[in-house]
């Protein structure tokens, strides 16, 4: 049976470490969600456990019903200094994920693909646990997740990991690190030039 506390455990660790050594400058510069600052970022892996039900609905009705611009609010708007946040942060050890109908996978794949949104563009050498990592893959490449992506994005292509033997479809190869997969197949299109194989040009050619 999958441990979920210990993995979750184990990338905010991770996690956290790399961000107590960040300076003020790169604390706030761009990380891979577009117009979000890394300190944007960690406020937003807040929100699952910060953000009560009622309040949720009471700010998506503020932002008229529009989550991304919802989520942009709370991220951007949040005012606390870097301390505060990563003590925050490093609560959500003892606290519940609040996303209604989530299942047990939800919190490890919302932590691990937004570590990769601030790893990625500082250059932070990070290892995922190959257990976290195949559980990320497997739920980014169901079809609920999909439907954020563009349309037929991921058809008759054949994932491989190089790194954690993970696989999925049929197709045109596709290789890469659990790394840059996880973070192609969440949307962001930097990574995928360290994407390998005949299926790595056709999967650059429709995301454009």
């Amino acid at each position: 049976m999958t441990d979920f506390d210990a993995l979750i455990d184990a990338e905010r660790n991770r996690l956290i470490g790399a961000l107590e050594r960040l300076d003020d400058e790169r604390w706030n510069s761009p990380s891979l969600c577009g117009g979000w600052r890394v300190r944007d970022v960690v406020v937003h892996l807040l929100m699952p456990y910060q953000m009560s039900l009622p309040r949720f609905f009471i700010n998506m009705a503020a932002a008229g019903f529009a989550f991304d611009r919802m989520a942009d609010r709370w991220a951007t708007r949040d005012t606390r200094p870097k301390d505060e946040l990563l003590s925050a942060l490093r609560r959500t050890k003892a606290e519940r994920f609040g996303v209604p109908g989530t299942g047990p996978e939800a919190p490890l794949s919302h932590l691990v693909i937004h570590a990769e949104d601030i790893y990625r563009p500082l250059k932070i050498d990070h290892v995922i646990e190959p257990e976290s990592a195949n559980i990320v893959l497997d739920q980014l490449t169901t079809p609920q997740a999909q439907r954020s992506l563009k349309p037929g994005l991921i058809d008759g292509l054949a994932f491989s990991t190089q790194d954690t033997g993970w696989r999925h479809g049929t197709g045109a190869q596709v290789l890469g690190s659990a790394s840059a997969l996880i973070s192609t197949l969440a949307g962001r299109q930097g990574s995928v030039a360290e994407l390998t194989g005949e299926g790595a040009i056709l999967l650059q050619g429709r995301g454009r």
